[in-house]
């Protein structure tokens, strides 16, 4: 009986597997210098947020296609969730300083939710359920809150908010509804 031999192939499949697995083995390490020297417990190689013992939590949770979330925060005690049900909705939050909190909470098809919070003692919160509404909410107040809610289609919502104190919660329900507070 005579078997062909591979070898004019090649080289044997054994030493070719031998030698891949090496050369991933060998690009898997990093060289010498690369991270030579650090010292992770060391204040300065630590961005600031991780020397404070303040609370940075960000949550998102998705159901549905093509939802984009987003979520920028920076210090104090910061917290955002966004909670997106349906397809093609859009969320996005950005934070800065203080107690900061924000829920941006959708359901339906086309959705556009962002809220935008600076200064102290900050909250936040929009609830949208329906297809392409829109909700923006603002505010730099030293002392703020507020709760937005959308239901139906197609409403346009926007709030700024630069001065302290609250602003008692706006409710939309329809379809086509457009409605602006800046203060």
């Amino acid at each position: 009986m005579h078997i062909p031999s591979l070898s004019r192939f090649g080289p044997p499949l054994g030493h070719l597997c031998l030698c891949l697995g090496l050369a991933t083995l060998l690009s898997a390490v990093p060289p010498a210098s690369h991270g030579a020297g650090l010292d992770l417990s060391a204040p300065s190689e630590l961005p600031p947020l991780e020397l404070t013992n303040v609370g940075v939590r960000a949550h998102i949770d998705q159901r549905g296609g093509l939802n984009t979330g987003e979520v920028t925060q920076q210090g104090a005690d910061s917290a955002a969730s966004i909670l997106q049900d349906g397809f093609r909705n859009r969320a996005a939050t950005s934070q800065s300083g203080a107690g900061n909190t924000a829920v941006i909470q959708q359901a339906g098809a086309g959705n556009d939710a962002q809220i935008i919070q600076a200064g102290m003692g900050i909250w936040g919160e929009i609830h949208q359920t329906g297809v392409s509404n829109l909700a923006r909410l603002e505010q730099y107040a030293s002392n703020s809150y507020a709760n937005l809610n959308q239901i139906g289609n197609f409403n346009q919502l926007s709030v700024t908010l630069t001065t302290p104190g609250p602003l008692a919660p706006i409710t939309q329900i329809g379809s086509g509804l457009k409605l602006s507070v800046y203060r």
